[in-house]
C-alpha cells in the first residue's frame, strides 16, 4: 500500500477518456497502447495530449512499461470485475491517510481537493483533476459510463402553439370606408311632399296631359 510521504504527484486521467477507452477495450483490446493509438480512439487533437495519458495508464496498471496491455486491463473492461480493479488501483496508489479521511470523496469534494493541493503542491486545476480521478476510482461504478460529462443534454423542443388568428382584409375597401365599431350607420332625413292639383273641369284632355308633363319636368327632371 502507498504511504503518505513527501510531495508527490498522482494520476490525472479525464473521465471522458477513461470511459471511452474502456468501451474500446470492450470491443477489442489492443496488444499495445501508444500515443498514436490513444490519439485515434480518443479523437485527441495533438500527439502531445495523447502522450500525456501514457503515464497515468501505466500508473494504474492497465499497460506495462512497454505499452502492452495487462491482465488488469482485461478485468477492467468487464463490468463484473470493474469494482475490484478500481479498489486495487486505489490501494496501490493512494495513501491510507487519504482513503481513511475520504472513503467517499463525492461527499466532500472540497476537502479532497484541499488534500491533493497540500500533498502535491499543485495548483487548483491540477489538484481538481487528481481529486476527480480519485473520486472516479472510489465510486467504482461501471454504470457511470452511461452519463459521460461530454454529452450535452438534448434540448427539449417547444410544443407548437396554436396559430394566431389573422383578420381578413376586405379587398377594394380603404380605411375610411370601413365602419367604425359601435357607431350606427349614417342615415339621411326623409322628405315627404304632398301636392294638391286643382284642374278646371272645363280643361280639355290635351291641357290635362300638358299639366302632368309640366309637373314631371319640375319634380323629377323628366323631359
Amino acid at each position: 500500500m502507498a504511504d503518505a510521504a513527501t510531495k508527490r504527484s498522482y494520476p490525472k486521467l479525464p473521465t471522458k477518456n477513461w470511459w471511452t477507452l474502456r468501451e474500446r477495450f470492450k470491443g477489442s483490446i489492443p496488444q499495445k497502447v501508444d500515443a498514436d493509438y490513444l490519439q485515434s480512439v480518443l479523437s485527441l487533437s495533438t500527439p502531445g495530449s495523447a502522450a500525456n495519458l501514457i503515464g497515468p495508464l501505466r500508473t494504474v496498471g492497465l499497460i506495462d512499461d512497454s505499452g502492452s496491455t495487462t491482465d488488469r486491463a482485461l478485468d477492467w473492461r468487464d463490468d463484473s470485475t470493474y469494482p475490484a480493479v478500481c479498489a486495487a488501483i486505489v490501494a496501490d496508489i493512494y495513501p491510507d491517510t487519504l482513503r481513511s479521511a475520504f472513503p467517499e470523496p463525492a461527499k466532500d469534494t472540497e476537502g479532497v481537493l484541499n488534500w491533493f493541493s497540500r500533498h502535491t503542491g499543485a495548483g487548483r486545476s491540477a489538484s481538481t483533476a487528481m481529486a476527480g480521478f480519485y473520486t472516479l476510482l472510489t465510486e467504482a461504478d461501471p454504470a457511470k459510463a452511461a452519463s459521460k460529462p461530454n454529452e450535452a443534454p438534448k434540448k427539449r423542443s417547444k410544443p407548437a402553439g396554436a396559430p394566431k388568428p389573422t383578420r381578413a382584409k376586405a379587398k377594394g375597401t380603404s380605411a375610411t370606408e370601413n365602419d367604425v365599431v359601435g357607431k350606427p350607420p349614417r342615415t339621411d332625413p326623409e322628405v315627404s311632399i304632398s301636392l294638391q292639383i286643382h284642374i278646371d273641369p272645363s280643361a280639355s284632355a290635351e291641357q290635362i296631359d300638358q299639366i302632368f308633363k309640366s309637373m314631371a319636368v319640375h319634380l323629377y327632371g323628366e323631359s
